[in-house]
């Protein structure tokens, strides 16, 4: 016999106890022999029942026989209701009792049958809720064969299929009037929701949701129907086309497993993103117990409102025995916040055309290099109002922990004016934590000095003195031009003299 061959047997023995036979009903049923006719043989009651609710191990479990066993290393589901009813028509001190019990069973409606023919149950009695050891007990004096029927179990614990036992149980070539059974269920592990928006700044930002689900163990012959993970979404988040969304899976230690592509579909329809398993997968699921799935949903931030954008999502599994049961995640979310400056001249007048950019560094902003996209912009310009909404940056790592610091440069002053000194470049910008919410941070004022004047003359000063300069210049001419008329007129006269006394001599 090989190892495989093995294998699935030891899975096949624990099939009967995870589907809640607990393979003590069956011993019971096929030992008529050890009563007779009187009944004298079978043992006078009190008859105790225990059970202990357990969840099915990878390995498959221990075939059960009405012992009391050691089941330290399994674990164990509280809060599990049993009711618990005699099966009528079914006489246990007698040998024809015996007989007719070896061969009853429970169809799938939950009747206990025989052949053709369907037995009723007496009264029920409901069973304390299993402790934190997973057990609950029974007591009777009546020798029957009884239906234990699982009521209801936690959340995200399938409900085992009702199974029958008889006390007492026969069970080699000996009497057990305390009974213990192990039936064992299949516990669904909460499926987790983690975020990763560490490359999301501004609001037309890709935020990434990721949803994991450890597959739970089935018993043998307990393969999984419905296997579906689905998350709706948020109106601030636009979803992701199906072709964008990842659907992986790990072994327990860590190692990939390729999901074939005929697996699986996923399906986008409004703001749901679902996952369905095909009848193929869900073989393929059954088949790897305690794998990992991980579905990955890119989304793109779309608008601030409250701030908050939260995300939960489900995981719904059913197999052939037990209702479907649907599980939420964890919920986490991604924070967002708006900011408002307010660009206004030294008397509190608003300016416009302003122009400012955001970096999540003071390298960046010393730099102008990795500049806040918001819905596709990186400048961002005052209006007439002198206003500049940035509507909206990211304010805490995944929502979770401080509020994120921007750096803010103004990259263009409006016309006649300079750039405040806050928010220059070579000072790295001006910097400002970004609170969540739409509302929750103030607005910010900028101002800006007006552009100095161009250097005009000074009265009385450079202009006096050229104009004194000419003047002076001016009159030195005009002093010159008198001393040689006067010295010509002079030339004159002497020499008209000098020629009227040659004449008289």
């Amino acid at each position: 016999m090989n190892t495989s061959h093995r294998l699935r047997l030891r899975r096949f023995a624990a099939a009967a106890g995870a589907v809640a036979l607990a393979l003590v009903g069956v011993a019971a049923i096929a030992a008529p022999a050890q009563a007779d006719t009187t009944g004298g043989n079978v043992p006078s009651g009190p008859y105790t029942l225990t059970i202990t609710k357990l969840q099915n191990p990878i390995a498959g479990g221990t075939a059960a026989n009405g012992t009391q066993q050691n089941v330290s290393s399994l674990t164990p589901i509280p809060g599990v209701v049993y009711s618990i009813a005699p099966v009528n028509g079914v006489d246990l001190t007698t040998q024809a009792g015996w007989t007719t019990a070896s061969g009853l069973t429970v169809n799938s409606s939950g009747q206990v049958v025989n052949g053709a023919t369907t037995y009723t149950t007496g009264t029920a009695t409901t069973l304390p809720a299993t402790n934190s050891s997973g057990v609950t007990n029974y007591t009777t004096s009546t020798p029957a064969v009884y239906e234990v029927t699982e009521v209801s179990a936690p959340a995200g614990t399938e409900i085992a299929p009702p199974f029958l036992v008889t006390l007492p149980l026969p069970q080699s070539n000996n009497w057990l009037t305390n009974v213990y059974v192990y039936p064992k269920n299949t516990q669904q592990n909460a499926p987790t929701k983690a975020i990763d928006d560490t490359g999301a700044y501004g609001v037309g930002s890709t935020v990434n949701w990721s949803i994991t689900s450890t597959v739970p163990n089935q018993a043998a012959g307990n393969t999984f129907t419905t296997y579906s993970i689905s998350d709706t979404l948020d109106s601030r988040l636009t979803p992701p086309a199906a072709s964008a969304v990842t659907v992986t899976m790990k072994s327990p230690t860590g190692t990939a497993i390729t999901i074939p592509a005929a697996d699986y579909t996923v399906t986008v329809s409004g703001q749901t993103v679902t996952v369905n398993f095909t009848a193929a997968g869900l073989t393929f699921l059954t088949a790897n117990p305690s794998a990992v799935i991980t579905v990955g949903i890119p989304t793109v931030v779309n608008s601030v409102g409250t701030g908050t954008i939260q995300n939960t999502a489900n995981q719904t599994i059913q197999g052939q025995t037990g209702g479907s049961i649907t599980t939420p995640t964890n919920t986490v979310q991604t924070t967002w916040g708006n900011l408002l400056l307010h660009k206004v001249d030294p008397n509190g007048n608003a300016l416009t055309g302003a122009q400012f950019q955001v970096f999540v560094s003071k390298t960046d902003a010393q730099n102008l290099t990795n500049p806040v996209s918001v819905n596709g912009s990186t400048t961002f310009t005052s209006d007439p109002s002198g206003n500049v909404a940035i509507n909206g940056l990211k304010s805490q790592t995944n929502g979770a922990g401080a509020n994120l610091t921007y750096y803010i440069v103004e990259t263009k002053a409006p016309i006649g004016y300079t750039i405040a000194p806050a928010f220059q470049q070579s000072a790295g910008g001006y910097s400002v934590a970004v609170a969540p919410g739409s509302s929750g941070n103030a607005a910010i004022t900028v101002t800006d000095p007006q552009a100095p004047p161009i250097s005009l003359p000074l009265t009385g000063s450079t202009g006096t003195a050229i104009f004194l300069g000419g003047g002076i210049t001016l009159a030195a001419a005009a002093i010159a031009v008198a001393v040689l008329l006067v010295r010509r007129r002079r030339a004159e006269s002497e020499g008209l003299a000098a020629a009227t006394e040659n004449t008289n001599s």
